[in-house]
This record gives structure tokens, C-alpha cells and sequence, in this order.
């Protein structure tokens, strides 16, 4: 790799031999010896960018103004990617803002193509505000404070205005002008570094993705939260949010595709559009697409070439106090999304806490984090306890970033069993594992703890989705640790069927309530083949031992008829939980049928033998065993997924849900459906 290097006079001279050779000509900094130089020589002019026409634009001037490299940089200076060590000793020696064409002419005509077809979507920008208005009523744990969007699409708006390329707004569309020259603009800014001072508030940020400098990652994020949105609504209107849900979906991918070509540096808005579209293509493909995989995966080396790992990334010489508190929230939801996204892929973290030496973000609200005056500040941090959680017992995006990531600590020590080269686990480190992970969950404050009676309280229905969840997290660490301990058990351990119990009755009433409210969750019919089909895995089989030997029993607190309606009101869920736009539908009415037949044979079973009749099996529930078997295999089922009836069971005695990896051709809902 050539480094340019300088001589004391700083001037430029003919290009070198070698770089001619390499087609380097533009970037060669060689120069030849002092005595050897014309002294009539002109000095040559750094590379510069093909810059768009902008005389006739007052927007136009104002962005190429503010466009310039900020000087007021901290003496330490923001996070950047080195490819190499002494990188950062030369670094302000080389070109600041890469061209947009130089990959050549044709690279950059295709990324204006591509730019044009992004900014053209604006025209849907009344629907985007409401949607990102809506979701936000409702959504209590929004990675991206609601003040960042809410003032990007204010600038967004009110500089589209003011420059005239807002032409005409009928209902719910907007007729843009010059679509080019926007285009073009957007494409300079987007190939420009972000440099984050200290001194940066709420509407210094903005300014740097928005505005004058609009980027395209942020254009990029409004449409990936507002197709989040969009899929969510409980009263949409299929036929005619189809299409913008579609536009929105393409043009996220597209945006975040172009906008990480463009960028000299991965940015914070970069990093919020990658987690939204990783969280939007999940919803679509599934949770077992190896594509969501990779999302993950590039999100990952993000956080890592910017060092958001390590605590010292996170001085107050480098960054301002409100992105400091958002990365780390970013950073601990990424931590606890890749070990979900392992667990499902059954492989290794790439994210381990022997490399992380991140604090945890303080358990403040978005308006506390975007305080108007430091002393409002300093009086919100003074409330919160000594480990950095609130005191007024309310619920907020930190509040569950924190939690999630306390958990996920438990669950890479897990995941460690699973990969280490000794063939066995140690009995006694698990159970100090779980040990462990109950004195954590027990010393936490009171009001972060799951009750389910908290469906039949005042509780906001989006506080209980959450506090269920990250129960549900919590239970699974558990349920894992005695799945290994039962490895070297002949029979089912007590402990790992009442946590089993535990699962199906959180998960089966998530389910009921996902109505209640004006947003759909999403992310349900994840839980429910995550959660809620390994935990029926294990009871349906202890069901079906009990029936061939009357002298086992449950443990106590386990009744068989609790288990048997939970079974059947999760097949009902599996049903109905995903619409035909999702991949995951296909698994989950395959699950339902499974549990089903399952159902089926220990009911058969139990009439036939001479234990005693189940009492209230049929007769306790809304939802009975037989009354979704018999004629709903058979008929074409609901959503236009009929054909998922043609597909041959295995033998569910064959699964092994507790570490399942599915083999489902996605594209195919004809296909076989193994689960390994």
C-alpha cells in the first residue's frame, strides 16, 4: 500500500513512475528532490470533487457552504476505521472527501440513477410523517429517540419548502421539482465525513444529515421506520398501503446499499438505518434468513470500526453527551440481537463480552437526555440510583436496552457450552450459572419484574408486551441450563419442566392481548416459534410419557390440563399470528400443525387408557384441541397459504426443538419441512 509522503517545502511535483504504471496519476504525492525541482514550476491542485452546477439554488449555496470539513475538531478527534496502525498519524494527509465518481463516470452515473429513484419516493413524505407520528404513540423502546426524527423531518420538510422544490401537496403526496439537482446534492453530502464535536446539541446533529446536508442515510431511515410502521398498524388498509409498504421496503435496502458506499466513515444514522432494516427483513423473510444473518453481521462491524465497544470511545472530549447515551443504547441492543440471532442460527457470538468494556446506558428518557440546559440535566441524573436506574418506577427505551443486555450476558456464557471442545458441561457451572442469573433478576427494582397480572391493570398494553418479553428472556437462560443438565438425566428434570410451563403460559398470554391496541408486535411470531414451540416440545413429550406410564406424574404446580390448553391455545396463535407477507407464516402453521397431531395422539391416548378422564380439557378453553385439527389440516388454510397443507409431517418425535435449526426452502412453500 503507497503512503503519500511530504517534504518540508509541501509542494507537489510530477507524478512518480509507479503510479503512472498503476493508473494513480490523480493521487500521487511524490516528490522529487529539492535540487532537482523547476522552481517555475505551479503548484497542482488537490483532486477535487465534479461538483453539479449550484449558481441558481440559494439551497444549493447554503449546502456546499456547510458541506466543507468542520474546523472545530476536538483535539482527540471522533472514532474513525484505520486499516492500518500508523493510519492515524496520516490520516489528515489524505484526501478528506472521496468522489463520487472515483470509480469512474459510470459508477457515478449509476449511483445519480440510483439517488434519483430514493429522493423521488418524497412524494409519499405526508404518509411517512404520519406514520412516523403513529409509531411513536405507541412504541416504547424506538432505538431512535423520538426527537432526532421528529427534527429530521422538520428540517427535511420546511428546507424543501423554503427552496421550492416542494412544487405542489395534494393529500397525501407531494409533487417535487428538480429532482436532479436535489439528487446530485444529496450524493456530495452523502460522500462527505461526519465530524462530531463535543460541543454538538440536538439541532447541531441534525444539521449534519439534514438540511443542507441531507444525506441519504437519513432518507434511508424515515422510510425503513416508516414501513416498520406501516406493517404495524392494526386498522391498514391492505389495498391501498400495499404499494407504499412495498416502495418503502426497496428503498430502505437501496438507501442504507448506497449510502455505505458512499460514506467515508460508518455514522450514527448509518448504523440506525442498518438496525431498522436488519429489524424490517427479519419481519419479511423470517427469522431463519441467512440474509437477515448477514444484516446482522455488517451492523456488527459497524459498532466495531468505530470502537463503540470500548468505554473510552465515549469521552466527553469526543462526543456529546445525548449520542454518547444513544450509541451505547445502540451498542447493548446490537449485543443483544446478535445473541438472539445465534441462537436461532445456532452459532457463535461475534460480539463477546471479554471485549466489551461498555457502561451501560443511564435509564433516562428522551426528553431527560435532550435536556434544554445542563442543570435540567444534572437534576435528571441526580434521580436515578446508584447502578444508573430510575427511581420513578416508568418504563423507557433504556429501561429495556438495559435489561436486555444484562440478560445477554447470561446467555453467551450459555452459548459457550455449546462450542467449547469438551464433550459434556459441568454440572456444578451451569447450576452456578443459574444461580447467578436469579440473584441478578432478583436484585433488580421492583417495578422491572414481570407479574402477569399486569395484562388487567392500568399498565400501557406496549409496557406489558415488554416487561413479558424480557421475562421471556430471562426464562429461556434457565430453560437452556437445564436442557444441558438434563443431557446426562433419563428423565425430564423437574426444574426444566417448570420453567417449560412457565414459558408456554407467558407466551400463550402475549398472544391473547396482541389485539388490544393499535399496533400489531411484530416481532410475535418469533416468540412464539422461539419461546413457545421448544417449551411445547418439552411438555408435549412428558404428556405423551405419562400416558404410556401411569405411574409418572407432573411435578407439583404442573396441572395436565393447564398444559393441554396452553398446547392447543398456542397451535390457535400459530394460526393466525403472521400474515402472508411474512416468511415466518410458513413456519409457523407448520408448527401448528405439528403441535396438533401431537395433541391428537395424547388425547387418543388418554381416552383409551384406564387413567382417569382429563376434567374441563374442552369445556376451560375458547380454543380445544379437536376443534382446529380434523377439518383445518385438511382444507386450504387462511391467508392464501394453503399449500402449506401439502407438506408431509415428520414425525415430531424426530424434533429437537431445544436446539432447533430448520431446513425450509423459503422460496417454496411446497417444500419439506426438516427440522434437524
Amino acid at each position: 500500500m503507497s503512503v503519500p509522503t511530504t517534504r518540508r517545502n509541501r509542494s507537489l511535483a510530477s507524478f512518480c513512475a509507479s503510479c503512472r504504471r498503476r493508473g494513480l496519476d490523480s493521487r500521487c504525492y511524490y516528490h522529487p528532490a529539492p535540487l532537482t525541482k523547476n522552481r517555475s514550476a505551479v503548484r497542482l491542485p488537490a483532486p477535487t470533487l465534479p461538483r453539479p452546477n449550484l449558481a441558481t439554488s440559494s439551497w444549493s449555496r447554503n449546502n456546499a457552504k456547510c458541506c466543507q470539513t468542520h474546523p472545530g475538531r476536538s483535539a482527540a478527534g471522533p472514532p474513525k476505521f484505520h486499516t492500518w496502525p500508523f493510519m492515524s498519524t496520516v490520516s489528515d494527509a489524505l484526501p478528506k472527501t472521496p468522489t463520487p465518481g472515483s470509480h469512474g463516470t459510470k459508477a457515478y452515473a449509476a449511483h445519480l440513477a440510483t439517488m434519483q429513484e430514493i429522493m423521488s419516493q418524497l412524494r409519499y413524505l405526508p404518509v411517512i410523517v404520519k406514520c412516523l407520528r403513529q409509531y411513536y404513540s405507541s412504541k416504547y423502546n424506538a432505538l431512535v429517540p423520538k426527537p432526532v426524527v421528529l427534527r429530521l423531518l422538520e428540517t427535511l420538510r420546511a428546507d424543501l419548502v423554503s427552496s421550492g422544490h416542494i412544487v405542489r401537496e395534494e393529500g397525501e403526496r407531494v409533487e417535487l421539482g428538480n429532482i436532479s439537482e436535489i439528487s446530485e446534492l444529496v450524493l456530495l453530502s452523502s460522500s462527505t465525513e461526519v465530524v462530531i464535536t463535543p460541543s454538538l446539541d440536538l439541532h447541531g446533529f441534525a444539521a449534519l444529515f439534514c438540511g443542507a446536508n441531507l444525506r441519504v442515510e437519513t432518507i434511508g431511515l424515515l422510510y425503513t421506520m416508516a414501513a416498520r410502521a406501516s406493517a404495524c398498524f392494526i386498522d391498514r388498509d391492505e389495498n391501498k398501503n400495499d404499494a407504499f409498504f412495498q416502495k418503502m421496503v426497496w428503498y430502505s435496502t437501496l438507501s442504507l446499499r448506497l449510502a455505505r458506499d458512499l460514506a467515508p466513515q460508518s455514522t450514527d444514522v448509518i448504523i440506525w438505518l442498518a438496525n431498522e432494516n436488519a429489524h424490517l427483513r427479519s419481519f419479511l423473510e423470517g427469522d431463519a434468513s441467512l440474509g437477515v444473518w448477514r444484516l446482522v453481521g455488517d451492523l456488527t462491524t459497524d459498532l466495531l470500526a468505530l470502537g463503540l465497544n470500548r468505554e473510552a470511545t465515549y469521552s466527553p472530549e469526543r462526543t456529546p453527551f445525548f449520542l454518547a447515551e444513544c450509541r451505547r443504547r445502540c451498542f447493548v441492543t446490537e449485543y443483544y440481537l446478535e445473541k438472539m440471532f445465534g441462537l436461532v442460527f445456532n452459532l457463535p457470538p461475534r460480539i463477546t463480552s471479554r471485549y466489551v468494556d461498555v457502561q451501560l446506558p443511564l435509564d433516562l428518557s428522551d426528553d431527560e437526555l435532550f435536556a434544554q440546559t445542563p442543570k435540567e440535566l444534572e437534576e435528571a441524573k441526580s434521580r436515578l440510583t446508584e447502578d444508573g436506574w430510575n427511581t420513578d418506577g416508568k418504563f423507557r427505551a433504556a429501561t429495556w436496552a438495559r435489561l436486555r443486555y444484562i440478560l445477554s450476558q447470561f446467555r453467551e456464557e450459555i452459548v459457550e457450552y455449546h462450542f467449547q471442545a469438551s464433550p459434556a458441561a459441568d454440572p456444578a457451572k451451569l447450576r452456578d450459572l443459574s444461580s447467578r442469573c436469579r440473584q441478578t433478576w432478583d436484585n433488580l427494582p421492583p417495578h422491572l419484574r414481570y407479574i402477569q397480572s399486569c395484562w388487567e391493570s392500568d399498565m400501557p398494553l406496549a409496557s406489558c408486551y415488554m416487561h413479558a418479553k424480557i421475562h421471556l428472556a430471562y426464562l429461556q437462560i434457565h430453560f437452556q441450563i437445564y436442557n444441558l443438565l438434563e443431557a446426562d438425566s433419563s428423565s425430564p428434570l423437574p426444574e426444566l419442566l417448570d420453567v417449560s410451563a412457565n414459558i408456554l403460559e407467558t407466551v400463550v398470554q402475549i398472544g391473547k392481548s396482541r389485539r388490544k391496541g393499535a399496533f400489531t408486535f411484530s416481532d410475535l411470531p418469533e416468540i412464539l416459534l422461539s419461546c413457545g414451540l421448544p417449551s411445547a416440545a418439552v411438555l408435549s413429550t412428558t404428556l405423551k410419557n405419562l400416558t404410556q406410564d401411569p405411574s409418572r406424574v407432573l411435578p407439583p404446580g404442573i396441572k395436565t390440563s393447564a398444559v393441554i390448553r396452553n398446547l392447543s391455545v398456542l397451535a390457535s396463535e400459530l394460526e393466525s399470528v403472521a400474515s402472508p407477507r411474512e416468511r415466518n407464516q410458513a413456519f409457523c402453521l407448520q408448527a401448528a400443525k405439528t403441535i396438533t397431531a401431537k395433541l391428537e395422539m395424547i388425547l387418543d391416548k388418554l381416552a383409551t387408557s384406564k387413567v382417569q378422564a382429563i376434567p374441563n380439557v374442552t369445556t376451560s378453553t375458547d380454543v380445544s384441541p379437536m376443534s382446529i385439527s380434523a377439518s383445518s389440516l385438511d382444507s386450504p388454510l387462511a391467508c392464501g397459504a394453503g399449500t402449506i397443507g401439502a407438506i408431509n409431517l415428520d414425525d415430531y418425535e424426530s424434533f429437537d426443538l431445544m436446539s432447533w435449526a430448520i431446513d425450509f426452502d423459503l422460496g417454496n412453500t411446497a417444500s419439506n419441512w426438516t427440522v434437524m
